[in-house]
Parts: structure tokens; C-alpha cells; sequence
């Protein structure tokens, strides 16, 4: 048989280089062509297995607005869906709600916890066969809009998601007290590992900065550092309220940047932090080196935390 001239120098090029194309167009080293044609791969049997998903471990989370809700290992919020039932156990969530709202999956032995009841976790078999996490009876989902630990974009979606809270009920916005409103109240309370810290009428630690002055009293917290630590707000002396701690160190300084009273004891401006989310938490205490709980005569609390070092410092 004869090439014509043009295929002379491309078959003698495939045969120098000992290289030949394969059916899909991909080069293989030294392979022959074999120019019978390959039965089709056998398609995946319709019945075959789906992979199971890794098990949820349930922890534990303090999130804005809502308090304590029940996220995964990876600190993602766990949802309950009202269509769905506790008694008994039964999930209404698939296909496409499945997408949206993936089944946190539960695996052979008991679900992990930590900081939940283990009496109150079980497991439901779903429709399609796999095993979902139960708590309370409810079964849980991830939300796929969700993001970062802490989001809770899923919260009231439809009028039927809801955050899980630890006891498997819906997780309630945090309900703000009334006790003596517009008035200043501030308390001297006992903390486990700070000692004797200063809180306000709804139990909120308060803070001070390491680069603000007492004498004079000033604050050089604006713009971000501001929104992170937002100013304790003075509300006269006709409406301030002390326990445990004395009125000779109250006081307060008119803000540059808006022109309000923040609250100063000691002479030192007092804070809030904003990932403070329930009465008693105290997790600005250290951040940055620069932020401390405060004792009722403004010194700093002895407890070092959690925060040393880190973000938010400014």
C-alpha cells in the first residue's frame, strides 16, 4: 500500500518518536494502535451506592441576635425545618430542598457532641436511604447560603427554618432586658476566671483600652475600632445606678467624633466588644494585648483569656 507524499513525513515523525494517538486524541509513549473498536465502559449500575457522607459532630455556638445555636464540627450552623416532624423522627426535605439545605449525616455508631445532651440525639433514616442527625427528635441541615461559622442566613427562611438551639428547639432572638431603661447601670460581678469585673444592668462586660489616657480621660477608639468595641454610653447622673462599685470613680468625657457621654471610670473610657453575644461572656479580654475586662476601681481584670494577641486590637 502506498502513502501519498503528504502522510510520508507524519507517519515517519509518529514512528521516530515512537508515539501514537489514542481514539480521545491523547498521546501515549510506545503504545500500538489498535484499530478494532473497544466495547462502550459498562454504565454505573442504577442501584450502585452513593459515597456516605463524613458523620456531623453537634457543638455548641453563641451567635448575634440569637444566642446559643447548635452548629457542626466546622462551626456551621444546624437548622430544623417545620414540615418536617420529632414524633416520630421524619425528614420532608429532598431533591432540591435537599441542595438548599443539606442533611447534616449521621454515621454508624452514636454522633458526637459537644456541649448538647447525648440523650437528646438520634438519627432518622431518609428517604433515599441514608441517615440524618435527629436532635429532639428534628432533623438537622446545613444551609448552603451559609458561608462562615456563624451565619445564620437560614434563620426564618419561609417562615419555616430555623436555627437548632442545644435543646432542639428553635433558637429565639435574644430578648433585650428592660431593667431600668435609659438609666446607667453599672455592676460589680463576680466572674469565674476574671475575678470581681464590671458589667451593665443586662450583664454586659465592659471594657478599657491600653491606648486610650485616664489622665486626662480620653479615647482614641473611632471608625473600626469603634464598631468592634462600641462606647459604654453615660446617661446622666440623675439616672445612674451603682452595686459594688463606687460613685467617685464614675464619671464620663464628651466624644470628638459624635459628641456623646461615654461612661469612664477611673478616668478610663469604658467599652463593649461585639462578639460579646450573651450576659457574662468576656471574650474581648486580652485581644490584641491592648483590651481589658475592668475591676470596679478601673484597673485591669487579672485574667489574661483566650485573646491574647489577636485580631481586633487596633
Amino acid at each position: 500500500m502506498k502513502f501519498p507524499r503528504w502522510a510520508i513525513p507524519v507517519v515517519a515523525t509518529f514512528a521516530a518518536t515512537g508515539l501514537v494517538l489514542s481514539a480521545c486524541g491523547q498521546e501515549r509513549p510506545g503504545a500500538q494502535q489498535n484499530t478494532a473498536a473497544k466495547p462502550p465502559a459498562a454504565a454505573p449500575a442504577a442501584d450502585a451506592p452513593v459515597p456516605a457522607a463524613a458523620p456531623t459532630t453537634l457543638e455548641v455556638a453563641s451567635v448575634s441576635k440569637l444566642g446559643k445555636v447548635v452548629t457542626d464540627g466546622d462551626g456551621r450552623t444546624l437548622y430544623r425545618f417545620d414540615n418536617d416532624t420529632a414524633r416520630p423522627p421524619a425528614s420532608t426535605c429532598e431533591g432540591a430542598c435537599a441542595k438548599a439545605w443539606p442533611p447534616a449525616a449521621a454515621g454508624a455508631g452514636e454522633t458526637e457532641v459537644q456541649g448538647v445532651e447525648q440523650s437528646l440525639v438520634g438519627k432518622v433514616k431518609r428517604p433515599d436511604g441514608s441517615w440524618q442527625v435527629t436532635l429532639g427528635g428534628w432533623p438537622l441541615y446545613r444551609f448552603a447560603k451559609d458561608q462562615s461559622p456563624g451565619d445564620v442566613k437560614g434563620q426564618g427562611v419561609g417562615g419555616t427554618w430555623y436555627a437548632a438551639a442545644p435543646t432542639g428547639k428553635k433558637a429565639a432572638p435574644v430578648k433585650q432586658s428592660n431593667r431600668l431603661k435609659g438609666w446607667t447601670v453599672i455592676t460589680a460581678k463576680q466572674d469565674p476566671k476574671l475575678g470581681l469585673i464590671l458589667t451593665d444592668g443586662d450583664g454586659r462586660t465592659l471594657y478599657r483600652f491600653d491606648k486610650d489616657t485616664n489622665k486626662p480621660p480620653t479615647t482614641n477608639c473611632f471608625g473600626k475600632c469603634k464598631k468592634a468595641w462600641p462606647p459604654a454610653v453615660f446617661k446622666g447622673w440623675k439616672k445612674v445606678k451603682l452595686e459594688g462599685v463606687s460613685k467617685k470613680v464614675v464619671n464620663f468625657i464628651e466624644r470628638k467624633d459624635d459628641g456623646k457621654c461615654q461612661l469612664t471610670i477611673n478616668g478610663w473610657p469604658m467599652y463593649y466588644y461585639e462578639q460579646d453575644q450573651q450576659p457574662g461572656d468576656t471574650n474581648g479580654q486580652g485581644v490584641g494585648g491592648v483590651w481589658w475586662a475592668t475591676t470596679p476601681t478601673g484597673k485591669k481584670a487579672a485574667g489574661t483569656g483566650s485573646n491574647t494577641g489577636s485580631g481586633g486590637g487596633y
